[in-house]
């Protein structure tokens, strides 16, 4: 079902309970889709063209966790919410297949020449990037492909425009700390679920209880949607600071799974870490890849 279909596809008047149509089905089937990321909203079945109060229901806990009216009717504001939800979500898991490199960026945030492979910082910004192209509409995704080339530079100019920053095209220390902030609480409000991680090499940094970096948020988001699955393991609110819950979070996780629980990421436990997340996440039962970049 495509994005398309849900925006431009209003019915001429609410639906509720009762009603019969392909608009239903539309609801339905997007609903469904939306609930692979927001958990809390009940998975329907059948997924026919038929309200019912499975429906319902769904539409009662969709309208719930979005501030609008609780009726369980799909009125205009609904079904435009539910276009609006699809889109991101539909968004966010084709960004989410791109296999980014993922490194730190908070070293050396200084100018980097037009082509010059960069590959950890710049992979990163990309990937900042396409995330909040899911938000902005002025703000173009880019290939995810380590190199500040064209493409990339627009997209930060655009981004730079967006925010009324000076229009630089560059990745400076300005652009970057309001970048990483805008993503950061993109990321935050969202439950674990909603958040597909892509395949991310080790940034060569350990962290460990004091650290603050981008790479810290990483690992919390990644714990956080661990422990929603494999309980003996704390659940830790993502905010980027590596302290006690974090390194408590750490060490249940190493000692379940065989590792030395010293509470520090380093490579092995970082490794580990993404390959439970993936095989967990999507069935993903392929390895960790290794940092062949220095990152």
């Amino acid at each position: 079902m495509s994005v398309t279909m849900i925006q431009q596809t209003y019915p001429l008047s609410p639906l509720r309970l009762g009603d019969d149509n392909q608009h239903v089905l539309i609801a339905k089937m997007a609903l469904n889709a939306i609930a692979v990321n927001y958990t809390a909203i009940p998975r329907i079945s059948p997924v026919n063209s038929l309200f019912d109060e499975n429906l319902e229901a769904a539409v009662k806990e969709f309208q719930n966790i979005f501030n609008l009216p609780v009726t369980g009717i799909i009125d205009l504001a609904t079904w435009f919410e539910i276009g609006s939800k699809y889109a991101m979500v539909a968004r966010l898991a084709e960004i989410s297949t791109r296999g980014v490199l993922v490194g730190d960026v908070v070293e050396d945030i200084v100018e980097v020449e037009e082509g010059v492979q960069v590959v950890p910082r710049v992979q990163m910004v990309q990937f900042f990037l396409n995330v909040l192209s899911v938000y902005y509409d002025s703000i173009p995704a880019v290939d995810i492909d380590g190199i500040l080339g064209p493409e990339t530079r627009n997209a930060i100019i655009e981004f730079q425009k967006t925010m009324k920053l000076p229009l630089t095209g560059t990745i400076d220390e300005e652009t970057w700390n309001t970048m990483y902030n805008s993503v950061l609480g993109i990321l935050r409000a969202l439950p674990p679920a909603a958040i597909q991680l892509p395949a991310l090499i080790f940034p060569n940094i350990i962290y460990s209880e004091g650290t603050e970096r981008p790479g810290v948020f990483i690992i919390q988001e990644v714990l956080a949607y661990i422990s929603t699955i494999v309980p003996e393991i704390p659940f830790v609110q993502p905010d980027g600071i590596f302290g006690p819950e974090t390194a408590s979070a750490v060490t249940a996780f190493q000692r379940i799974y065989g590792l030395e629980p010293t509470g520090i990421v380093n490579e092995e436990t970082w490794n580990k870490l993404i390959s439970v997340y993936r095989e967990l996440r999507f069935g993903d039962t392929m390895p960790a890849p290794s940092n062949t970049n220095g990152g």
